[in-house]
């Protein structure tokens, strides 16, 4: 009884919070499915659609890692009295009685928290039911090497349904099979996907029009963003020398980070499912040459610029007042509690208008996604907790995040609520053993397209890859 009055308590703290998502106005629709902003009563998702089943006060453990999707809204043990924790941690008490299962996780906080994962499973321990980690080697490495399961085999698991990122299910799996998953399982995820922010002071002050509109209209293009770029560069302390730790500029952010998420915004690929449903690379193709056209067009170096060298320095310029527009994460919304102006925030640009969606990256090195063992001998139980955690996530957890980690609640218009949508919504997620930022940085640095040699040069390693990864797929 004690546990079913928490819940209730919960449900009455979270009323507002729903009833301001159903004021907000409906975004742009992205094409990537239903929006966040959905989040009504009618429209909500029912545990009663999963089969019953009682684990019999059976534990089931996950094992995180840091940076990844175990480390905080997955699981939490209390309450804190912070709505956003506590919302985790009443879906875990939910889930528990629902299906008298013991809920439970650890987190690795040493660095190779992949090699811990590889030797629990050669040593076939069968205390944790899943593991959470990067969507990238060494995790794809071990799915290669047969340490994780086809989540098909998960009967329960739905991954069509919105509060599974579909990109993941999409470029991050082939052959019909899927290795890893993430979503609203863990909303923390989605804290790391690239978006822009910018400082509205400075448009104010420029006369430039928040691109808001422009992000309805499906406008919102790579050109309008380098207009808007080319305005940033004042000399702030008159000494006539670049310096980006004390000259206004139009836009920058890390290199390691910034770069591909450029690159995807315009529609950028790496790999594609081909009509055996296997992948295939779609990297050499005259809409690539264009996108890195567009990228040394944005990046000339004075307005903008691609930091490689000192991390940090961009966020302390935006920070300052000094930059125009910032690659940051959706996270960084929450700056604006201690800002001295308010910031918006906006997806990532298209090439051109016959573009079809937005695309936000999602950062495969810093993302968790969730991964069950062979080891796991419950497939079924984790199947149901598994897509149960998932639906409560969506339900529960996601307007939580919008109003209390990301302070949309004191938001000063409804656009950024709009735009949040949009980003969330097109969080995307490419295989980076292919191309990542920092193959971008000579074109960029040289102010140069040199595709051709640079493709060539590639293009071995990248056909040895795929042969690898289909052979795996295939068998």
């Amino acid at each position: 009884m004690k546990k079913i009055a928490l819940i209730l308590a919960l449900i009455l703290m979270l009323t507002p919070v729903l009833v301001a998502c159903e004021d907000a106005k409906p975004p742009v629709d992205t094409g990537s499915g239903s929006s966040s902003s959905d989040h009504d009563p009618e429209l909500l998702y029912s545990l009663d659609d999963l089969p019953e089943m009682d684990f019999g006060k059976k534990d089931f453990t996950s094992f995180g890692g840091k940076n990844t999707a175990g480390y905080s809204a997955y699981l939490v043990e209390a309450e804190t009295g912070d709505l956003f924790v506590d919302s985790v941690y009443q879906r875990k008490i939910l889930i528990e009685d629902r299906y008298n299962v013991n809920l439970k996780s650890q987190n690795y906080s040493e660095t190779d928290h992949s090699g811990a994962v590889r030797n629990y499973i050669l040593a076939d321990d069968k205390t944790f039911q899943i593991y959470s980690g990067k969507m990238q080697a060494p995790f794809y490495n071990m799915m290669m090497e047969g340490y994780f399961v086809d989540w098909n085999e998960l009967e329960a698991v739905d991954p069509s349904k919105p509060y599974w990122n579909q990109s993941v299910v999409n470029n991050m799996n082939f052959g019909g099979k899927i290795y890893c998953m993430a979503g609203d399982i863990s909303i923390s995820t989605y804290n790391f996907t690239n978006s822009i922010m910018f400082n509205k002071n400075l448009f104010d002050d420029l006369g430039i029009d928040y691109p808001y509109e422009d992000v309805y209209n499906k406008t919102w293009t790579i050109d309008k963003m380098i207009e808007i770029s080319k305005q940033g560069y004042a000399d702030l302390d008159g000494n006539t020398e670049w310096d980006p730790q004390a000259d206004r500029l139009g836009f920058s952010g890390w290199a390691y980070e910034m770069n591909l998420a450029v690159y995807m915004g315009m529609g950028g690929q790496t790999l594609i499912n081909n009509e055996d449903n296997m992948p295939e690379l779609a990297i050499n193709s005259d809409k690539t040459v264009k996108i890195i056209d567009k990228m040394i067009e944005l990046f000339d170096g004075v307005n903008a610029y691609s930091e490689a060298g000192t991390y940090g320095i961009f966020n302390t310029a935006f920070d300052e007042g000094r930059l125009l527009m910032l690659d940051g994460w959706i996270t960084h919304l929450q700056g604006n509690r201690s800002r001295d102006f308010d910031a918006g925030i906006l997806p990532y640009p298209m090439l051109d208008e016959e573009q079809e969606n937005y695309v936000c990256r999602g950062a495969v090195n810093c993302s968790g996604a969730y991964w069950v063992p062979t080891t796991n001998t419950q497939l079924t139980e984790t199947g149901i907790l598994l897509e149960a955690m998932s639906i409560e996530g969506y339900n529960r957890i996601r307007p939580v995040y919008y109003d209390v980690q990301l302070d949309l609640k004191s938001a000063p218009d409804t656009e950024t609520r709009d735009m949040v949508d949009i980003i969330m919504e097109t969080s995307s997620y490419v295989n980076e053993n292919f191309i990542t930022s920092i193959s971008f940085n000579s074109f960029i640095d040289k102010q140069f397209n040199s595709f051709a040699s640079w493709y060539a040069n590639n293009e071995r390693p990248w056909r040895t890859q795929i042969k690898k990864l289909t052979r795996f797929y295939e068998s």
